[in-house]
């Protein structure tokens, strides 16, 4: 999220004299005008020591002011300032709780502005008050729109994501529905997976026209083809079925992404977007040239030079120029190509998203002893990271014959299956409880979260070059989706179709 000390303070240059002045004591009886006085003087020593740079007793004495008798006779023109300089001053000390309650105060003003919300929510999100920081969001776009590129697209994705999983989803609706109207665009474009979430939303409220409306802003192949796959979109599907035919999606999405690559040369966020949409179309050779562009450019130390964003996206560069590597059958140069994408940091840190990566097609590769060494220094990662990193664990293990460590690796997965759904359903797969799959698979078709993963995960996609656990997989996937039981909850809530695009497996 957006983080940023906003120097109120130099709006009250007036107030920044030295006046160390004490409240008075609160066993004293005090007239409201001296009250008011003397809390008027706390305030100027508190941007005093803000000017002095002396953040400490800035907050102290905040804190007293604001905690006065005398602080809510001051008008709100000065209220308002006091109140969102606190916040700040105790946001810039990491104290979320104490700024969040500081900025909600502030932004109950009629005064308040872009700035005091967008600290709002950066004091919501440090604290994963949802809720809160979904009510911000939604707010700035509905108030100051032109601000919201303010905000880093992926705390936006994240927040998002942690809305859909609460039971109320007024709080996602509203959100989804006023980055809507703001006609918000995230780093890489049009977020088609959020106007298909608000698609979803308006059709359980039986609110069809809306739905089309949000349905009509999807430019991306893979969103197209969960809507198509889904019966819970049918009534804005099958209505115009001409608007998600996906290859003509797909041929102008691959259109759009060359010309947002060619229009910023010098960043590769954009050649990230291009990689990814060359991958679905299975243009391998394609993904692989970019990337020997990028690294004929950046050779030599010149990357920070060249691409602004060097830092954040060169390595995903090399990540998709892996991948489609592997797609390709050149198992040896993937691996390669691997190895060096993990010497690049990942947000400053070690690479776990690459070293997973290497890992896990080692141990596709039946190469259990590489895996296994590869992983073997990765410290703590995110919850569904580690679900990666058990199920590379679990396929050495099967690949070494170790029935006590696959079963370790299962309890594991087992107890954390909701961090990774698919993840947990590929491990079944891949132990050869083909009745625990079938069960699992059930489950999600039935369930409204897990659904659409489950028929993304099912569709007949167009082949590429498999490892051989990963053809193993494919076969096993293709027996469970034979059984009576999955094709009688398929035939209730979806379809599977072929797609000309590759399996998002690669």
């Amino acid at each position: 999220m957006r983080k940023s000390f906003l120097p109120v303070v130099f709006l009250f240059v007036a107030f920044c004299t030295q006046a160390t002045v004490a409240l008075p004591d609160a066993h004293r009886p005090q007239s409201p005008e001296a009250e008011a006085d003397a809390t008027r003087n706390a305030i100027r020593d508190a941007f005093f020591n803000i000017k002095n740079n002396d953040w400490d007793a800035a907050a102290a004495a905040f804190d007293a002011a604001i905690h006065s008798r005398g602080f809510a006779t001051l008008p709100e023109e000065l209220r308002y300032p006091t109140l969102l300089t606190a916040g700040q001053v105790a946001e810039r000390a990491e104290k979320h709780a104490v700024a969040h309650a500081l900025l909600v105060q502030a932004t109950h003003s009629s005064q308040a502005d872009a700035p005091a919300w967008h600290e709002r929510l950066s004091a919501a999100y440090a604290l994963s008050d949802d809720v809160d920081s979904g009510l911000c969001l939604t707010t700035i776009a509905q108030r100051w729109p032109g601000t919201l590129d303010q905000i880093n697209s992926s705390a936006i994705y994240t927040l998002e994501r942690r809305l859909g999983k609460l039971p109320d989803t007024s709080h996602q609706m509203a959100m989804l529905q006023a980055l809507f109207d703001a006609h918000w665009l995230s780093d890489e474009g049009e977020p088609s997976d959020f106007w298909r979430d608000l698609a979803l939303l308006h059709l359980g409220k039986r609110d069809i026209d809306q739905a089309k409306l949000a349905a009509a802003r999807v430019r991306s192949a893979r969103i197209a083809i969960s809507m198509r796959i889904d019966k819970r979109f049918d009534a804005v599907t099958l209505a115009n079925p001409g608007a998600f035919d996906v290859d003509r999606i797909a041929a102008t999405e691959l259109e759009t992404a060359r010309a947002d690559a060619k229009a910023a040369p010098d960043t590769l966020r954009p050649l990230v977007v291009l990689q990814g949409v060359l991958l679905n179309l299975r243009r391998f050779d394609e993904v692989v040239a970019l990337g020997d562009a990028v690294i004929a450019r950046a050779s030599e130390d010149a990357g920070k030079s060249v691409y602004t964003d060097y830092d954040d996206r060169y390595v995903w560069v090399l990540d998709q120029r892996s991948r489609a590597l592997a797609a390709l059958g050149r198992s040896d140069d993937a691996i390669a190509q691997w190895e060096r994408s993990t010497r690049h940091p990942e947000n400053g840190e070690v690479n776990v998203s690459q070293v997973l990566n290497l890992g896990g097609y080692y141990a596709d590769l039946q190469r259990p002893d590489d895996a296994l060494e590869v992983i073997s220094e990765l410290g703590p990662m995110s919850p569904y990271g580690r679900m990666q990193l058990e199920m590379v664990q679990l396929v050495a293990a099967i690949d070494q014959s170790d029935s006590a460590a696959t079963a370790t690796h299962l309890a594991f997965m087992r107890e954390h299956r909701g961090e990774a759904i698919s993840t947990w359903q590929n491990a079944l797969l891949m132990t050869g409880d083909l009745d625990a799959a079938a069960d699992l698979l059930v489950e999600r078709l039935r369930s409204e979260q897990w659904r659409g993963g489950a028929l993304e995960d099912i569709q007949d996609y167009a082949g590429t070059e498999m490892t051989p656990m990963g053809a193993q997989r494919q076969a096993r996937l293709k027996s469970v989706l034979a059984r009576p039981e999955v094709l009688r909850a398929l035939d209730k809530v979806g379809r599977i179709e072929r797609f000309n695009l590759a399996s998002q497996q690669i």
